[in-house]
């Protein structure tokens, strides 16, 4: 999928800065009902560019090339680098 390639490249440049560690969250919470992230962390620590990508999560069924295949491997990827770890889980 394109918008996960596109974070996937955003996320590797960004290192393990606070905006970066948001938009792996919003990822994973695209990707799964069982992570979160946190409306106001995306509000006060994302700047335009990075919440219009937030904003093409929250509408991800409607991107073109969007398949539950790609968001399972999001998934691993998030996994692969350690971003799930820091992610919050929703508890239900």
């Amino acid at each position: 999928m394109n918008l996960f390639n596109e974070l996937k490249n955003i996320i590797a440049q960004g290192g393990y800065a606070k905006s970066t560690g948001t938009l792996a969250h919003a990822a994973a919470a695209a990707c799964s009902q069982k992570y979160g992230v946190s409306l106001l962390r995306i509000s006060a620590g994302l700047d335009y560019s990075n919440k219009q990508i937030v904003l093409r999560l929250l509408n991800i069924t409607k991107e073109p090339d969007f398949s539950n295949a790609a968001q399972d491997e999001m998934l691993i990827w998030l996994d692969d680098n350690g971003w799930l770890v820091k992610t919050p889980t929703v508890i239900d």
